[in-house]
């Protein structure tokens, strides 16, 4: 695809990215908002803790099923178009206060929110290409991961006490309303080229098949499959887990957890600046993948101490100080082929997604049978890990590669 030089200077870029920022806060308002509330829901429904991680991980599910063949259609369907229809979909929370008296259709909002990200996060890439040149990428791929971040953080201190003054089912509802609004403001100003030039003569499966046997895919996506994990299990469990076994409010609890999220903003806005001076790509997946396991284990073993505070900052600082280093890598390994890219994207969603759908269940499915939290918090913390494994085995792609090539 051939990009339009002018377009990455003209000031219209930073409306874009304006845009950007407001689907990404919207959605991440409802990403985990379960979590803090995930006790109230159960109580409601008399659910056990296997059924109620589904509220987490049926999101992941539909990024499993749906990702990459959505990713396909870069190149061949309009991008503003792929774009609305993912923030369209991040609004079907908005219908959570009809599903009061149906769990299934409290799910089937929670899919269809799932199904919005994975139209958004594969044509972010595309997208920013479009709009911004090689140097900034890393800054404005921070900024929409830390707004998506902050709309987190916003629910996370937010959706229990906002729960006791109108209701969980109303509290759910609230931030699928602002993603409606970012949809209608995408659909009144966002501009993307179709980029239809993108599809080459190679059938579109066997580029698929391709990008997902590629090295450097596999590589990403675990990763990011292990720290995130450990990020949704213990955004989903953590406030419950709390809250049942050490006797805090949910209230508290939420706090904890948000500040794991205000931690989180804070982090991209400094690894995001720290790109800008450093020229080299790997320190920002060592370092976290290094300490991530710690910070995982941490939390739930100092539950009963003032140092839990310390270690929900940590879990916070390690599990995503790396993001946005890891979304540019694949923008600087094939600057020329954005079609590529997106399918890296997709791939990170749906392989990694397998985790993220497992991880919430399986930690419900343990405290059913073992009648404790620890041994599946424990466990994904340790497959955390593999971040640090794998920032030992991906090639450097930053500004100090290009200038020794």
């Amino acid at each position: 695809m051939a990009v339009v030089t002018d377009q990455r200077l003209t000031g219209y870029r930073f409306v874009i990215a304006g845009l950007i920022a407001l689907l990404g806060f919207s959605g991440g308002l409802s990403f985990f908002a379960t979590g803090p509330i995930t006790p109230l829901i159960m109580d409601h429904y008399g659910i056990s803790h296997s059924a109620a991680g589904l509220l987490t991980g049926i999101v992941a599910l539909v990024h499993v099923a749906a990702a990459i063949p959505v990713s396909t259609l870069i190149g061949r369907v309009d991008l503003k178009l792929l774009i609305a229809l993912g923030a369209l979909a991040n609004s079907a929370p908005l219908l959570s206060f009809l599903a009061v008296d149906s769990y299934p259709l409290l799910l089937a909002t929670r899919a269809i929110f799932g199904l919005g990200f994975v139209f958004l996060f594969p044509t972010m890439g595309p997208l920013l290409m479009q709009w911004f040149r090689p140097k900034e990428l890393p800054l404005v791929n921070g900024v929409f991961v830390m707004v998506t971040s902050l709309g987190i953080a916003v629910s996370s201190f937010g959706m229990s006490p906002l729960s006791d003054a109108i209701g969980w089912d109303a509290a759910l509802s609230l931030p699928g309303g602002l993603s409606l609004l970012a949809a209608a403001a995408w659909l009144a100003f966002g501009r993307a080229m179709t980029g239809a030039k993108e599809i080459g003569a190679r059938p579109v499966v066997r580029r698929v098949v391709g990008v997902l046997r590629s090295r450097t895919t596999l590589l990403l996506v675990a990763a990011d499959a292990g720290p995130f994990a450990l990020l949704t299990v213990s955004l989903a469990w953590l406030p419950t887990f709390y809250n049942e076994v050490h006797g805090m409010s949910l209230a508290r609890a939420g706090t904890l957890m948000g500040f794991t999220s205000l931690t989180s903003v804070l982090t991209l806005a400094l690894a995001s600046l720290l790109t800008i001076r450093i020229s080299r790509r790997r320190p920002f997946l060592l370092v976290p993948g290094i300490l991530v396991g710690f910070a995982g284990l941490s939390t739930v073993l100092l539950a009963d101490s003032p140092a839990v505070w310390l270690a929900v900052v940590a879990l916070g600082v390690t599990t995503w100080f790396y993001i946005p280093v890891l979304v540019t890598i694949p923008m600087e390994l094939y600057p020329n082929d954005p079609s590529r890219v997106s399918m890296i994207f997709a791939s990170i969603m749906a392989l990694g997604g397998v985790a993220n759908f497992i991880a919430p269940l399986t930690v419900g499915a343990i405290a059913d049978v073992t009648g404790s939290f620890v041994p599946g918090l424990a466990l994904f913390a340790v497959l955390a890990w593999s971040l640090g494994v794998v920032a030992f085995l991906l090639p450097e792609t930053g500004p100090a590669r290009r200038a020794a090539q």
